[in-house]
């Protein structure tokens, strides 16, 4: 396996045995596995650290995680000695090379916690837990990428957003993902083994498609937005299950309870904003310059909206830019407007908005305050 690869490689970087072509590999691999680099730094830092030299504090140590090993049924070959301190059966070896050896173990000791620390959590509940690893993909405001899962699915991650699944059995029997935030799947076709993405409001089932997923934690509202192919969304705590077809959108309006009724796009237009129920049907977005798609248009690097308040759009461009945008007039917050961002900067794209939208702003440290 690859990881195992990666940590095999490290290993001879960190006794200076690596060639360079063994350097130039391990790069590679951790470049192409994201979710290692932190890690791989955080073990670098770790062997960088001077190691106490004295024997009787290396040799305690030694005992302690001796003992450890023992209670989960490993034991070192060891004897001891009339005096009472340890022995090795090679007992040919210098003491210095057992000062070395146990010095060695401790090491490989606390590298192995370390690295237990980043990839494996218990999540059951019974006294025979066992490990789970888990692989977690992550970008920050104002950053975007793609990844690769094991099935060959491809999957892009907006800003802020979070992808982690179980990296030992995904796709044993089934394909399982947790997102945080906002990605675009295009899965591999396996009916044999579903594909299943879980969010914080509901979970979509898919055989092999291509579609957008929005679940910010801080939003109002769960979009699924499908591109081709069909999924079966069912939302938690909640039994009816709903079919998309292709250039569907389903919005659940998460900080809604006014309504239980699943409504179409036709439906909505007769009933006002404090009527809008907590599920709503309707279509994808197009943008009218380009004919672009306004849910997928991020993978393209472009920020679109339309017909959107302002108070959405700040959001939309705090992830976008990497900036805290504050709207202090509440009049301007519900101001609807259309446009479209690419290349332009954070204040280009300001003035941009002023021309439709008269309102002022000032820059405060990292932050952006609007007002009229």
């Amino acid at each position: 396996m690859q990881r195992d690869r990666i940590w095999t490689l490290m290993a001879r970087k960190l006794s200076g045995e690596a060639t360079q072509a063994e350097i130039l590999e391990l790069e590679a691999l951790i470049k192409s596995h994201p979710e290692f680099d932190m890690p791989t730094q955080f073990v670098s830092e770790y062997w960088s650290i001077p190691t106490e030299s004295e024997e009787d504090f290396l040799e305690a140590t030694f005992h302690l995680h001796n003992e450890k090993l023992k209670s989960k049924g490993y034991h070192l070959n060891t004897i001891e000695s009339e005096t009472g301190s340890l022995k090795y059966q090679d007992i040919d070896k210098k003491k210095k090379n057992r000062k070395w050896f146990v010095a060695g173990f401790v090491s490989l000791a606390c590298i192995t916690i370390i690295f237990s620390n980043f990839y494996y959590k218990t999540f059951s509940t019974s006294t025979n837990t066992q490990p789970i690893a888990k692989s977690e993909v992550s970008t920050k405001n104002g950053s975007r990428s793609k990844i690769q899962l094991p099935d060959g699915t491809s999957v892009w991650l907006n800003s802020s957003s979070k992808l982690t699944y179980d990296n030992e059995n995904f796709g044993a029997t089934i394909r399982e993902v947790s997102l945080v935030g906002e990605a675009y799947f295009d899965v591999v076709k396996n009916p044999s083994k579903p594909f299943v993405i879980h969010t914080a409001k509901m979970d979509i089932k898919v055989l092999g498609t291509a579609f957008n997923v929005k679940s910010y934690p801080t939003d109002k509202t769960t979009e699924t937005s499908l591109i081709h192919g069909s999924v079966e969304v069912t939302l938690n705590d909640r039994q009816e299950k709903i079919m998309l077809k292709p250039s569907e959108k389903l919005i659940f309006n998460t900080l809604q309870n006014k309504s239980e009724k699943i409504s179409t796009l036709k439906d909505n237009l007769k009933i006002s904003e404090k009527e809008k129920p907590i599920i709503e049907l309707s279509h994808l977005t197009i943008y009218p310059i380009d004919n672009s798609i306004v849910e997928t248009a991020w993978m393209e690097n472009k920020l679109v909206f339309r017909n959107e308040s302002l108070e959405d759009i700040a959001l939309k461009m705090e992830r976008w830019y990497g900036i805290s945008i504050v709207i202090r007039t509440e009049s301007l917050k519900k101001e609807l407007i259309t446009g479209s961002f690419e290349k332009e900067t954070i204040y280009q794209a300001l003035k941009a908005l002023q021309f439709t939208n008269k309102f002022n702003y000032i820059t405060e440290k990292d932050k952006i305050i609007i007002y009229k």
